[in-house]
Order: C-alpha cells, then sequence, then structure tokens
C-alpha cells in the first residue's frame, strides 16, 4: 500500500500459504465486514478495473491499515517458528523471500525507489488504457478529447467519467465560433476555457497593414519635408473606428517632434457650462507656442462643420499646415461593429456618421505650402513690388488724389496662408466635387508633400500672385475641367494647356476674392506674348496693358508644399470667380 496515493501498488498473485492463512483466521477477516475483504488474485490486468474499481466502490476508510486484510498474527509472535499456527501443520517453513511475500504490502522490506517505480508502472498503465479508450472514441465520434493528465487515483470510474464527458460535449460549438464568429466586446473567453480557442472580439481591433499607409507616415519625402515644418494633423472619425491606432502611429514615426492631444483627456476636466473642446484648444496652442514640436496631433471625433473650421483656423493663427485624417481601417464605417468595439449605442454613432458624411468633403483640396516656403515666397514676392514700385510703376486708388502714390505692398492685402487650390468642393455642392475626391490619385496622395515649381509672379490691378508649373506627376491631382470652366469668363482659356490656371494668390485688392487671381492669370495667359520691358535682378519684366506685369523669373523657385484640405467658418458660398462686368475698376497699375 502507498500510504500517499492510497493505492495497491504490488501486482503480484497471492501464494497458496497466504491463501490458507487467510482461510485459517475466519474472524479476523469477518471483523472488517464484508465489503471490505480484499481479493485473493489481483493481476496487472485489472489495473484499469479492479485496482480503480477498489478505490471508488469501497466507503472512505480513515487509515490505510482499515484497508487491507488484518495481519494474521505474526507480527505479535516473535519469531514465526516458535508457535505453528493451528491447523497449518501443511506448511512448511517458509524461506525469507516467501516470508516477504506472506507479509502485507505496507510491512514489505521494500526500497523508496521501488515503490515509487510500481507506483509510476501502475500510473502509467492507467493512463495507457485511458487514451486507448478516448483515441477509440474520438475515432468514432469525429471529435478529438485531449488526453487527461489528472492523477489515476482521480481519474477513477473511468466509464462513468467517459459517459458524463460525452454529455458535455454532446453539443459541438465549435463549428459554430468557426462560422459564426462573434466580434462583440463582451464575448470574452470564460474562466476555465482552454488558451487555444479564437477571441473573435479581439481580431477586429487589429487594423490590417493598409490601415496605415498614409503618405506622412510612409513616405520618407514627406516625413523629411515635415521635420523641416509645423503640421497640425486633426484625425476625425467615429468612436472606435481606430483615431488612437493612428495617432500612435504618428508618434512613434516622429518620435520626440510630435505631440498628441486627445480630447478623451479633457472631457472630464471640462467645465459643463462652457465649450467642451476649449481645453484641448488651449493646450494646443500652448504647445505651438511654448515648444519647438514639429508635428501637432489633435485625436477626436471632429465630426462636426463648425469643429473643423476651427481647427483649420487655429491652424492658420500659428502659421501651421493642417491635414484631416480619416482611419482606414476595414470597420472604420461599419455602424454595428462600431457600436460594440465602443459600447455606444448604434443610434448615437449614426447620428455621428450622418455628420461625418456632410462634412467629408471640404471647401477645397490645394497643395499649401510648409512654412520655409511661405516665407522665401513671400520674401520674393516683397522684393518683387518693391523693384516695380522703383520702376516707378505706382498704383494709384480710386479714392486717393492725383499724384499721391501708394505703396504695391500697402494696396494688396496679403493671404495668411499660400496654397495653390486644386478643385473647389464647396463642401460637395460644387460639380464633380464627390467625383474628384474619389479619385484614386486623391486619396494615395492625401498629406504628400511636392516641390512646386513657381515659375512667375504677376501683378493685376485686382490680384498679386505667382504661378505654378505642375509636372506630370503633379497634374494626375489637377482637374480635367479646370481651364476649361473659365471659357466664358476668359475666352480662350479652354484652349491652354492643363494646369495653366495653376497658381498661389499672394494678395489681393480691397474687396476683391482670392479667386480672382486665377482668372487674372489666364487672361495674361491668352494674350500674344510681348518684349521685356527690362531684366530685374529676379527675371524679365513684361508688360501686358492696363496695369498687368509678370516677371519671368530666371529661376524657378521650389516651394515645398503638402496635398491636403481646407475648411472654414460657414458663410456664403465661394464665389466661382465670375466677374461682375458692371463693376469698374477701383485702381490702375500706370
Amino acid at each position: 500500500m502507498d500510504p500517499e496515493n492510497n493505492r495497491e501498488v504490488s501486482d503480484m498473485p497471492a501464494s497458496p500459504q497466504q491463501e490458507e492463512v487467510a482461510v485459517t483466521q475466519p474472524a479476523a477477516a469477518e471483523g472488517d465486514g464484508e465489503g471490505k475483504q480484499q481479493p485473493a488474485g489481483n493481476t496487472a490486468g485489472d489495473a484499469v478495473g479492479s485496482n480503480t474499481a477498489s478505490v471508488q466502490d469501497d466507503a472512505p476508510l480513515e487509515s490505510p491499515e482499515a484497508k487491507l486484510p488484518v495481519p494474521v498474527a505474526v507480527p505479535e509472535e516473535p519469531h514465526p517458528m516458535s508457535n505453528p499456527v493451528p491447523g497449518a501443520e501443511i506448511m512448511v517453513p517458509p524461506t525469507q523471500e516467501e516470508a516477504a511475500q506472506q507479509q502485507p504490502e505496507e510491512l514489505q522490506p521494500c526500497s523508496p525507489e521501488k515503490v515509487q517505480e510500481k507506483v509510476l508502472d501502475e500510473v502509467e498503465a492507467v493512463v495507457e488504457a485511458q487514451e486507448v479508450v478516448k483515441e477509440a472514441r474520438a475515432q468514432n465520434d469525429g471529435e478529438k478529447i485531449e488526453a487527461s493528465t489528472e492523477k489515476p487515483a482521480e481519474t477513477s470510474m473511468h466509464e462513468k467519467a467517459l459517459k458524463k464527458a460525452d454529455a458535455e460535449i454532446a453539443p459541438p460549438a465549435e463549428p459554430k465560433k468557426e462560422s459564426e464568429p462573434d466580434t462583440s466586446a463582451k464575448s470574452a473567453v470564460p474562466p476555465g476555457a482552454e488558451a487555444s480557442d479564437p477571441v473573435p472580439e479581439k481580431e477586429p481591433t487589429l487594423p490590417s497593414a493598409g490601415s496605415l499607409s498614409f503618405p506622412i507616415l510612409k513616405h520618407e519625402k514627406t516625413k523629411d519635408a515635415l521635420y523641416r515644418s509645423r503640421t497640425l494633423v486633426v484625425i476625425k472619425g467615429l468612436p472606435g473606428s481606430g483615431k488612437t491606432f493612428l495617432s500612435r502611429a504618428l508618434a512613434d514615426a516622429y518620435k520626440d517632434h510630435c505631440s498628441v492631444f486627445c480630447a478623451d483627456d479633457y472631457a472630464d476636466s471640462a467645465d459643463p457650462a462652457t465649450d467642451a473642446h476649449k481645453a484641448l484648444d488651449e493646450a494646443v496652442v500652448a504647445c505651438c507656442v511654448d515648444s519647438p514640436t514639429l508635428l501637432v496631433v489633435v485625436d477626436d471625433t471632429n465630426h462636426t462643420h463648425e469643429r473643423l473650421a476651427r481647427l483649420g483656423e487655429l491652424a492658420r493663427e500659428q502659421r501651421m499646415v493642417a491635414v484631416f485624417l480619416t482611419p482606414r481601417t476595414e470597420w472604420s464605417a461599419d455602424v454595428p461593429r462600431l457600436a460594440k468595439m465602443s459600447g455606444r449605442k448604434p443610434a448615437a454613432i449614426t447620428a455621428m456618421k450622418r455628420q461625418l458624411d456632410e462634412v467629408c468633403l471640404p471647401l477645397y483640396f490645394g497643395w499649401f505650402l510648409l512654412t520655409p516656403a511661405q516665407d522665401q515666397l513671400r520674401s520674393t514676392g516683397s522684393d518683387f513690388l518693391t523693384a516695380l514700385d522703383g520702376f516707378k510703376k505706382n498704383a494709384v486708388g480710386s479714392s486717393v488724389k492725383e499724384g499721391q502714390e501708394i505703396p504695391l505692398e500697402q494696396y494688396f492685402k496679403g493671404k495668411t496662408s499660400l496654397h495653390c487650390t486644386t478643385k473647389f468642393c464647396d463642401y460637395g455642392k460644387a460639380e464633380g466635387a464627390k467625383e474628384y475626391a474619389e479619385k484614386p490619385e486623391v486619396s494615395e496622395l492625401y498629406g504628400s508633400v511636392f516641390d512646386l515649381a513657381v515659375s512667375a509672379l504677376f501683378v493685376t490691378p485686382r490680384t498679386f500672385g505667382a504661378r505654378v508649373s505642375l509636372t506630370d506627376e503633379q497634374l494626375v491631382l489637377w482637374p480635367d475641367d479646370t481651364e476649361k470652366e473659365a471659357e466664358s469668363t476668359v475666352p480662350g482659356a479652354a484652349s491652354l494647356p492643363l494646369g495653366s490656371r495653376a497658381h498661389i494668390t499672394l494678395g489681393c485688392a480691397e474687396g476683391v476674392e482670392p479667386v480672382q487671381t486665377g482668372l487674372d492669370l489666364l487672361e495674361i495667359l491668352v494674350l500674344p506674348e510681348v518684349e521685356p520691358v527690362t531684366d530685374l535682378e529676379l527675371g524679365s519684366l513684361r508688360f501686358y496693358g492696363e496695369g498687368r506685369w509678370m516677371l519671368q523669373l530666371k529661376e524657378p523657385m521650389c516651394a515645398a508644399a503638402c496635398f491636403s484640405s481646407f475648411y472654414k467658418p460657414r458663410g456664403p458660398s465661394h464665389e466661382k470667380g465670375k466677374r461682375d462686368p458692371k463693376k469698374k475698376k477701383n485702381c490702375a497699375i500706370l
């Protein structure tokens, strides 16, 4: 008997002498009760049935001695040969080996190593028997049942346990999980479930590789350019769509040059009586003013027009380029899935999605000059206006008395943000706006930095601008009908090459919209070529009559610009650039 495992460890058959001793002691056997008498023979073939049944079917025992046959008074005799047992005359004196076999197992002088070896052998036999039964049952039912690793003492009543297991695994749950994955955040692995079971709700939270395919993250040229400028990245999207995932990717890409501001971090501290975004905006402004951070990221739903317009205005006030990014996860527009992932009601997600759809298109797309390029172009433009004044070609306003001169730099009101418009969308109201935004090139190149070639500067009585000569790569973002749209205003514009209208507005006269700059450029280009009036340090100066001047630069100026979009506070629709023929010129450039 192994006292630790409460199991019989010997599989040797009892000797005839031992059987006779058991028969000659009826009083001792009867004292233990009928149910406790052990069988005379117990071979290795009964390891699964007889041995295990003896542990489970018998009543609980208080001590190891209560379970074994009562010794035949052998320990009480000083010597086994001094007083022979009555009725055992036929027994011959046992040898030392036979005497050891006749003794109870717990009294046999077995070494601990031998006892352990026997126990292990029996355990192995039981486990092997269990594996055979389970493998046979798995082949019949087509189910794979893992082999049990429990101790043999804990796996008795083998047939009953297998029947119970059959009842528990009868309804197959695994095929249902594979065919109908549950993406709910509530479908967590219950306690005791196997670690190999799939966790469907966690799969959607791992965006695919394409969800981070933004030029601002992948294009080395763009990243290098943004390291030398200041950019405000506005992330907009529904709850659970992957905004935080994108903001962390930006922080990892730009390291110490990036600061991330999450609206959730300021929602709890915001005063309900005030604007919920006030604390967030103040933190962004403080970061732009007090630290040299080049990339500032705002992580919020940003699903209203007013919010997008405010962040765009904040970027212009801080002389930054604003880029508006939307997560590209495969579930970014899946309302039921987002509701489960964010813990919000589907109705609330649907309402936010409706607002986001209304502002998915900006006022216009275009190339927005980075801060260093803006400073350089403004400086070059100022030099040109000074040179033009020095050439004694002065601007005279309609309200200015004769002989009084106005410097051109004061006449033209400078723009806070320099850009080259590609497509005017009017938040989706303009013709062809949706088709332009859905072009693959627009989506793939959004946020990329390009080198625009500024080839000329021009001045008219209404506007002051710079001509941009587009490359073939940049022309893929230029709409095919841009010049044709101006045909009714500028006859002959439709016959000009694609991209002729590309320009950057540097200033406008009072009361003139910036859209007029492109029309003034087309008016100059449709005129016959004229000879230069003079050569300035910057290039050749030409005069086209009616106060129209153009400076052809000796070397095109390279201006780094980011392809992005623009939002502004709501107001009257942007003018299409049609001039009122009755409106008189309010100035003249001699």
